[in-house]
């Protein structure tokens, strides 16, 4: 495949992105953002506990997503959507006016091989993105349970001018996800956008 036929499917992505999420874009100008929401456990929890927070919920396995949205059914949150994006493309098809009310990252991939850390989703030019969606307060919430990336993480964010870490530990909510219940072990931070 040729760049220009790269680019060009992923501006077809971006636009059908565009078209399937009008419902949510048109009913809120703030959101509360998971990327990489697996199965939907947390944040379907989240989002019924939360009814008057639109929800979304991205994550690039298409039986995944089909899962997260079954949940969110049993769980009646109609406020939670989830999709098959990644993350750049997610916040490219978002109009410009909307903004990021809450940003969740549980578990990602640590990318643990050194040659790997590239890969690493917490990067400078991630959270440099990202911000241009968030508003001045937006909180930012991960946790992993693999140590050397959640210090790379508190690294990164030092780093960077767009965002501060808080004294906060706690998630807004806490609901056991699959990858707690066999990664017990795990550590979490708040970041705030500045």
């Amino acid at each position: 495949m040729s760049l220009e036929e790269a680019i060009q499917r992923r501006n077809e992505r971006i636009a059908k992105l565009r078209i399937i999420c009008d419902e949510i874009f048109s009913r809120s100008q703030n959101i509360s953002f998971e990327i990489g929401s697996g199965k939907g456990h947390w944040l379907s929890s989240y989002a019924a506990a939360n009814p008057n927070e639109i929800c979304v919920g991205i994550d690039i396995i298409n039986e995944r997503v089909k899962d997260a949205q079954r949940r969110a059914r049993n769980k009646n949150a109609s406020n939670a959507f989830f999709y098959k994006a990644e993350a750049s493309e997610f916040l490219e098809a978002m109009p410009r006016d909307m903004r990021l009310d809450k940003i969740f990252i549980f578990f990602p991939d640590p990318w643990p091989k050194e040659r790997h850390h590239k890969r690493r989703l917490m990067q400078q030019p991630f959270l440099d993105y990202i911000r241009q969606f968030a508003q001045s307060g937006t909180k930012l919430y991960f946790r992993t349970d693999y140590k050397e990336y959640f210090q790379w993480t508190v690294d990164v964010i030092n780093e960077n001018s767009n965002w501060e870490l808080t004294e906060e530990t706690e998630l807004p909510l806490e609901e056991v996800s699959q990858f707690q219940r066999i990664l017990p072990d795990f550590s979490t931070l708040v970041a705030r956008a500045i």
